[in-house]
């Protein structure tokens, strides 16, 4: 029984999910240098894209690394020692990793500061995450930060490495997909809101409670679409609020889902996790789609 705890507490921090969203982010930041006509540095891409893979890991592991050290000042399992040190020495190769890349990085590039800014704050997020006494992860806010370094920090990042500035365009693209993918974070942790509330396991949902949490939900499905809509207004090309129209409809179903359970009817789970997944998933394809390849 034990050795399940630690496990599942194993998979609970490495997030495989948001590694995968990470990429898409800086996809979506590079993607828009290349829609604007300017040529892309395929070793500064990479280079920045590794950083930003890194970055996740080292997050990751760290938080296993903490997670196991709480079990272990409860338990004194003797099993744990091996496995709690292995995840120190991983995030400590990473973070050496990280720093050869960034100094290469650093020399290959003009606008020096801002790369030291970009990476300064993805610091602060990895301490704010990880790392006792903040472990803003463990106390419910983690999906707060993860939506910041998956929709602001990783496109910024990939947009300025190319071009030494952050294009306008950028900003009405993916400040309306932070409300989205923190309804999906809201979304998904909802079926196991009680469990989680027993277990002590923090969510963003637990931290709101699930009331506030699914209006929330609600509001921010609404306020990604209306955003997009005002985008268009000021400036925000027909063709990158298609995406936005594609997805609406499976954002609809979402809504109505959550709307539904709100209202007392029997929740369809797999229907609401699809949508909430659907949703987001879609709006990205359609982006990195028309940002590479028109």
């Amino acid at each position: 029984m034990e050795e399940y705890k630690v496990y599942k507490e194993i998979r609970e921090c490495v997030k495989i999910r948001l590694i995968f969203f990470s990429i898409i982010g800086y996809a979506i930041g590079a993607g828009l240098v290349s829609y604007i006509g300017r040529i892309i540095n395929p070793q500064i891409f990479w280079l920045g894209l590794i950083v930003v893979i890194l970055f996740r890991l080292i997050t990751d592991s760290l938080s296993c690394f903490f997670n196991l050290s709480e079990i272990y000042n409860r338990k004194k399992l003797p099993k744990l020692t091996l496995l709690r040190n292995s995840f120190l020495i991983l995030s400590l190769s990473l973070l050496t990793i990280g720093a050869i890349l960034s100094v290469n990085l650093y020399s290959i590039t003009e606008l020096r500061f801002v790369l030291w800014v970009f990476l300064g704050i993805f610091f602060t997020i990895l301490i704010l995450s990880a790392i006792p006494p903040f472990f803003l992860n463990k106390k419910g806010y983690g999906d707060f930060l993860n939506t910041i370094s998956v929709v602001a920090l990783a496109p910024s990042f990939a947009c300025i490495l190319q071009i030494n500035e952050l294009h306008r365009t950028l900003f009405l693209i993916t400040f309306p997909v932070f409300f989205l993918l923190m309804a999906y974070f809201l979304a998904q942790s909802l079926e196991n809101y009680f469990e989680d509330i027993k277990n002590q396991n923090h969510t963003l949902m637990t931290v709101l409670g699930w009331k506030l949490g699914m209006r929330i939900h609600n509001y921010f499905i609404l306020l990604t679409y209306l955003l997009y809509g005002l985008g268009s207004l000021f400036g925000l090309s027909g063709i990158l609020t298609l995406p936005a129209w594609f997805s609406l409809p499976i954002a609809g179903i979402q809504f109505w889902e959550m709307w539904r359970i709100g209202e007392g009817y029997k929740p369809r789970w797999k229907l609401l996790k699809l949508s909430s997944l659907g949703s987001i998933s879609v709006l990205a394809y359609f982006l990195i789609f028309i940002l590479w390849l028109r």
